[in-house]
């Protein structure tokens, strides 16, 4: 057979090594016979200096052999990042090392004397095997290069919507002055804010992350200021702030909108000086800083409302950037699909698998109130529950949307009392369920704490009254 053409049309083909030259006839044939293309050699070191060995389906060897054995075949294959599969053949006093060489990563072993049968349908499963992961380290290559095309720094987008979102992260990259980016849950307002870090002359600096909402307020100001020895009860050690830490670097602040009057003065020296005053501490800390903050709630209501100061709210409000929520942009879907797909496969360590289109066409109809968050988790549940190579159902979630009920606007009248009737309903079996406890409840029902306080006095509920005995 010519080794030098190793292109055989869609028969399989399949490599067999064995000293004894009446195995390999006899095996040889009985491939051949059911339109394998079959390649013999006489010792592993002869396949082994073979150029055409990583192309073929599958590769059957013998365990006892002069020279080179079947396991130390097995191991030159593998320290070669080979991922064919391979086959050993063992007589009846090798089942020892052909155990050893399944734990090595053989892919079968068939013990002689064999039925023709079993080498034959051990043969196809592994051929079959080998054809799954060359389709899926090619959709793997494939995904690679067409996600790397389509992102920035990870955020994956090819709609138009995305493309001026990525110039605009450019821009405001350029710039000192504080971001806001404004954006539903889910939507990605951390990675377009790592973005921006990363495009930036800062980006060999630190990039700090401080989710505003799970802080209680006493937790606040020692978070972001820091604070010296004795400064409150339980200061026993000087604290550097998250501020001081992120000194020519960036700083973000997610959901901006948690927190208090009193830290809004002094952020605002911040941004405007550029100065930190540490609790307990009368000289202040010179930062260079760049404050990204983020809000899923209009900010100019808090503003009406009196939960925000205007000048506060103007100062960072100086770049403001809208992250589009995933309805509006459709058409990423598949993209975004291929990513989940072959990050979640890649960690649980299956092949990657492609979407049916009828399960596609209705995950590009739904509207993904959980937006790029949601769509991960989907794919996640769908991969992993995936049977016999078949990607799992899509189950859309008709849950009620608390999250959206909970920011629509108060407005007089039937529909009101009604919203606020279950607003009632949705916050009480949350704080039930929690045992009272805000930072898991406000997190379940996706506003903050403050948000949920607020609703806590406005329907009269107590904590206290949600705690089992």
């Amino acid at each position: 057979m010519n080794r030098n053409n190793t292109k055989v049309g869609k028969k399989h083909c399949l490599a067999l090594i064995d000293d004894d030259e009446a195995a390999r006839v006899s095996i040889s044939q009985m491939f051949k016979l059911r339109s394998y293309n079959v390649e013999v050699f006489s010792s592993a070191e002869m396949a082994l200096s073979w150029p055409g060995l990583v192309n073929m389906d599958t590769i059957i060897s013998d365990i006892k052999m002069p020279g080179m054995n079947g396991e130390m075949f097995l191991d030159e294959i593998k320290s070669r990042q080979c991922k064919l599969p391979v086959i050993m053949i063992t007589g009846h006093g090798d089942v020892s090392m052909a155990v050893r060489c399944l734990k090595k990563g053989a892919y079968d072993f068939v013990e002689k004397p064999f039925e023709d049968e079993v080498l034959l349908a051990s043969v196809a499963r592994a051929v079959e095997k080998n054809a799954l992961q060359k389709e899926s380290d090619e959709l793997r290559h494939r995904l690679d290069f067409f996600i790397k095309e389509e992102s920035l720094f990870g955020i994956i987008g090819k709609s138009r919507i995305m493309q001026d979102l990525f110039e605009h992260i450019q821009i405001v990259s350029k710039s000192v002055e504080p971001v806001l980016l404004h954006g539903e849950t889910g939507s990605g307002k951390e990675m377009v804010a790592r973005a921006i870090h990363l495009e930036s002359n800062r980006a060999k600096k630190a990039f700090i992350a401080v989710n505003m909402g799970a802080l209680s307020e006493n937790l606040v100001e020692s978070e972001l200021f820091g604070h010296v020895r004795g400064a409150f009860t339980g200061a026993i050690s000087k604290r550097e702030g998250k501020l001081v830490a992120a000194d020519r670097g960036t700083l973000l602040l997610d959901e901006i909108e948690s927190i208090s009057m009193s830290t809004q003065i002094k952020l605002l020296r911040v941004l405007e000086d550029g100065l930190v005053f540490p609790l307990g501490q009368d000289k202040p800390v010179k930062v260079d800083v760049k404050i990204i903050a983020t809000s899923k709630v209009d900010l100019k209501e808090q503003v009406i409302k009196g939960l925000m100061r205007e000048d506060f709210y103007y100062r960072i409000m100086v770049l403001p950037v809208t992250i589009p929520p995933l309805r509006e942009r459709a058409e990423d879907i598949p993209l975004l699909l291929s990513h989940f797909i072959k990050v979640t496969a890649e960690r649980n360590g299956i092949p990657i698998m492609q979407i049916p289109d009828n399960i596609l066409n209705q995950m590009m109809e739904y509207s993904w109130p959980g937006n790029i968050r949601e769509l991960k988790h989907c794919v996640e549940r769908m991969i992993i529950t995936a049977k016999d190579g078949l990607i799992g159902p899509f189950i859309m979630d008709h849950n009620f949307d608390s999250s959206r009920l909970l920011s629509l606007p108060g407005t007089p009248g039937k529909l009101h009392d009604e919203l606020e009737n279950v607003e009632n309903k949705v916050i009480k079996a949350c704080l039930s369920d929690n045992e009272g406890e805000i930072n898991p409840s406000a997190r379940d029902l996706g506003i903050s704490r403050r948000a949920l306080y607020e609703r806590m006095k406005k329907y009269g509920m107590n904590k206290e009254d949600f705690k089992r005995p």
